[in-house]
């Protein structure tokens, strides 16, 4: 059975970041491009957003009995074989995923209107994916 005190954690802690980078989303693409601790602030915040999503998905899985996946791709279909994750949210989660490997090892040169589109679009696809996994687990 999952732990809801441990999701519940890790959903406020995705919003926390979420309130941390708000404000930025009323830049313009040109000033975003110019500030590069903003750049650092935004990357950051979504790479922690992304490691709670992965907790969480981890979580429910493991919890749950669904197996124990060897990748956060892998936990992710395993949610969206039981109906948990829609085929559109697995879509969003794994990019958010890929998002994440390119900041965090940093494989390739980080796109920065790619890191500003996240930021000004992206909000609503990450709260509808959190929407998503709450209804159904919490």
């Amino acid at each position: 059975m999952v732990d809801k005190n441990i999701l519940v954690g890790r959903v406020e802690q995705i919003e926390k970041h979420l309130r941390k980078i708000a404000a930025y989303r009323r830049m313009s693409l040109e000033e975003f491009l110019r500030d590069e601790k903003t750049q650092d602030i935004v990357e950051y915040n979504l790479f922690q957003i992304v490691n709670h999503f992965i907790d969480i998905i981890q979580h429910i899985v493991v919890d749950e009995e669904y197996g124990f996946p060897q990748t956060a791709y892998e936990a992710a279909q395993i949610l969206a074989d039981k109906k948990i994750l829609t085929a559109k949210d697995l879509e969003i989660f794994k990019n958010m995923i890929g998002f994440r490997n390119v900041v965090g090892h940093d494989y390739i040169e980080i796109n920065k209107k790619t890191v500003y589109d996240i930021l000004t679009t992206g909000e609503k696809e990450i709260k509808r994916v959190l929407s998503r996994i709450s209804e159904k687990i919490l």
